[in-house]
């Protein structure tokens, strides 16, 4: 796996990924789900320096398991950061190890 999908579908639903460093610079932040809007944002540069893509891949994790948290009906916690890193860590192992290094489609 080497790139990031624009698109991926989860609960019958399409997440839309977008790359914006200004928002995300603005923000402080490597990414961040707009569930609202089905859509992820995640930042390839922060702060004038490149993410590497192993850091860029596992914050899609994180963002995706905020969505999984809040697309199951947990809506108490689906901001929970603690949570949706661990979620997203378990997601990237999964992934990563089982996946032959495919493209997510």
């Amino acid at each position: 796996m080497n790139r990031i999908p624009n698109q991926i579908r989860l609960f019958n639903q399409d997440i839309n990924i977008v790359f914006d460093d200004d928002y995300c610079n603005g923000k402080g932040v490597l990414g961040e789900a707009d569930i609202n809007h089905n859509k992820i944002k995640l930042c390839a540069n922060f702060e004038g320096d490149p993410i590497p893509f192993q850091r860029i891949f596992h914050t899609l994790c994180h963002e995706l398991a905020h969505c999984i948290i809040f697309m199951i009906g947990r809506t108490d916690i689906y901001t929970d950061e603690l949570l949706a890193d661990s979620l997203g860590t378990a997601l990237e192992d999964l992934i990563l190890n089982n996946f032959d290094n495919q493209e997510i489609k």
